[in-house]
């Protein structure tokens, strides 16, 4: 993976807003302001993930995006006791469109809501209509991570969290 830096990611656009060197994003992770890590295969390819971080108000989140550079998948993880723990991940599904970036808006939405002591909120929402479930007594042992050190989001970016 290629990183890139910017201070945050325009949707709208598919670029970046205010680019940073990786000077500047390190010493933001470390005074925990935010920045935003922009992830590509290659030189020549557009970004696949982009990995959000506010360790000053306990934020972090991965966003997985597809072929037209829309969010596909989105994980918000919150600061717990020295760790970041997964609170959200939020799906998006576009249909057959391929309207770019932040101009499409997803047909169908699915998001889970976790908290650490094992109760998880699903809510799907499909063309306005929404219906919610809860469950009691989930195993979310895998929705801890460590904070990242600068650069190092391997075990962030996992896109499998069974």
């Amino acid at each position: 993976m290629i990183w890139t830096y910017c201070e945050q990611w325009n949707n709208l656009t598919e670029t970046p807003m205010e680019s940073l060197t990786p000077e500047q994003a390190r010493a933001r992770h470390v005074s925990g302001q935010l920045y935003t890590a922009v992830a590509s295969p290659d030189e020549h390819s557009a970004p696949v993930l982009r990995v959000e971080i506010r360790l000053e108000t306990g934020y972090a989140s991965v966003i997985f995006m597809d072929e037209h550079g829309r969010d596909s998948l989105d994980y918000t993880f919150t600061l717990t006791n020295g760790s970041l723990f997964l609170e959200t991940a939020t799906s998006y599904d576009y249909g057959d469109s391929e309207e770019r970036g932040g101009y499409a808006d997803a047909e169908r939405m699915e998001s889970y809501e976790f908290t650490t002591d094992g109760i998880m909120r699903r809510t799907v929402e499909v063309d306005g209509e929404e219906s919610r479930e809860s469950r009691n007594g989930i195993d979310v042992t895998s929705n801890w991570e460590s904070v990242p050190d600068f650069g190092v989001y391997d075990a962030l970016i996992r896109r499998e969290r069974a």
